[in-house]
């Protein structure tokens, strides 16, 4: 959560600016342009919302449910592995934040899947989990982002899912909260996050 409100939703505001210095286009700068990337990441809410009510509602088989959710958990983790070597240049401090964050993600959706479709995730789903890493991390490399404001619209879209994911899988419900430990982990993630940005502003 706390990664959401300090780095991304930021993040995400500097890119819809940096929207209107492209010279790709000669148009006057509006709300709109410079909405655009929290316009994909509303597209990645949405779209990842509508899959799990299309799964819930038994609109799909079981087998499709699953498969369905194996694909939409590869594709998450690939994209996360192909914008890694990019967060890498930022720094070393934020990209080891961002590692965490992502990592202990994945694992709440690994979790989850193990939870839902408990004998095929023993045979198939980790192991689709790794190779989707793997050919993400070997993308970047073979095929890097052609500038940053793709990176950026990638990196907008998985945070609609990012969004989703938390406020839906990583905040406990009412009845099951404890108010101090949530407060903690939220303390320290704000603080390291902020750390990291005060020392990126000065390397």
């Amino acid at each position: 959560m706390a990664y959401i409100f300090v780095h991304l939703l930021p993040e995400l505001a500097v890119g819809g600016r940096d929207l209107t210095e492209l010279d790709i286009a000669q148009f006057t700068p509006t709300p709109i342009t410079e909405a655009g990337l929290f316009l994909t990441a509303m597209v990645g809410l949405v779209a990842f919302f509508v899959l799990d009510v299309r799964t819930e509602e038994g609109l799909a088989s079981t087998r499709r449910s699953y498969r369905i959710h194996m694909l939409s958990f590869a594709s998450i983790s690939a994209i996360y592995a192909y914008t890694l070597p990019s967060t890498i240049t930022t720094g070393w401090d934020y990209a080891i934040l961002f590692t965490v964050v992502i990592g202990a993600h994945l694992l709440l959706a690994d979790r989850a899947l193990a939870r839902a479709h408990p004998d095929q995730f023993a045979h198939e789903t980790r192991w689709v989990g790794i190779a989707a890493v793997a050919i993400g991390f070997s993308a970047s490399y073979l095929f890097p982002p052609a500038n940053d404001y793709m990176l950026a619209i990638g990196t907008a879209f998985l945070g609609g899912v990012l969004l989703l994911t938390t406020f839906r899988e990583e905040l406990p419900s009412a009845s099951r909260a404890r108010v101090p430990w949530f407060l903690l982990g939220v303390s320290v993630m704000t603080v390291l996050l902020l750390i990291a940005l005060a020392l990126s502003e000065h390397s």
